[in-house]
């Protein structure tokens, strides 16, 4: 079983996970591809979707996570959750005690590399958002403009998908910084960070200092096997922060 993991975006990440991910995939014998290359995407959402195209042909199971996303428990196997029976992919829901939800987040999932996800992640980049956003109905939450709301709608309407989907509770594989220690507490598979950019960059590094780990996340039992560099990244990070937020708000 080929298996690779992919993450990345473009303009380059702020966040020290392509070194998470990869380790992560060398814990388990996977392929780690890392991504940081314009496409032809008019929305930068999508982005992950053309990721996930150049690389389909070469493998069985494809998984992407998201660039503020990290492996927190590298003792668990995230391919025990790959889709089963019919389904060709696996979601997680969002987090019950958030007041902003969705339907699930496409920040992280597992897909089945076979000739019905290929046509999925194909209709995903086709579809058309402003007819995504005519449709959308309230109880579904908040509507993000991108990729996410693309797989809700083409989940829900076509007929081909509609029982493509293996949802898993959120606790699964899309824990939040808040379920460390103050709501829902439990041990994560995969830590998301997500919200305004400010408040990201902040239980980033409460993350960091609270645990005593470094930017990457990774247990230092497992860092020990690996030769990094002695001097921190941390100006390094805040340099890319400011390249992102004057690019953002110029």
């Amino acid at each position: 079983m080929k298996v690779v993991i992919i993450s990345g975006r473009y303009p380059e990440t702020t966040f020290d996970s392509s070194v998470n991910h990869k380790l992560y995939a060398d814990k388990f014998g996977y392929t780690y591809i890392h991504c940081n290359w314009p496409t032809k995407a008019k929305n930068l959402y999508l982005n992950k979707i053309y990721y996930l195209l150049a690389y389909f042909d070469f493998f069985d199971y494809l998984i992407w996570i998201d660039d503020d996303a990290f492996f927190f428990d590298f003792d668990k196997d995230v391919m025990d959750y790959k889709p089963k029976n019919n389904a060709f992919i696996s979601l997680c829901k969002s987090p019950t005690f958030k007041t902003l939800k969705t339907p699930f987040s496409s920040g992280q999932f597992i897909l089945q590399c076979n000739s019905l996800s290929k046509d999925f992640l194909k209709c995903v980049i086709n579809q058309n958002l402003q007819e995504v956003k005519s449709w959308w109905q309230s109880e579904l939450g908040y509507f993000t403009n991108g990729d996410q709301d693309a797989m809700v709608y083409l989940l829900h309407t076509q007929q081909k998908f509609i029982n493509g989907l293996d949802l898993h509770d959120y606790k699964t594989f899309n824990s939040r910084f808040e379920n460390l220690e103050q709501t829902d507490v439990h041990q994560p598979l995969i830590l998301h960070f997500t919200g305004k950019p400010e408040i990201k960059i902040k239980n980033y590094n409460l993350t960091q200092k609270k645990l005593n780990l470094t930017s990457s996340l990774v247990p230092v039992n497992y860092l020990k096997e690996y030769t990094l560099p002695k001097k921190s990244r941390k100006k390094l990070f805040y340099k890319r922060l400011l390249i992102f937020l004057k690019n953002k708000f110029k």
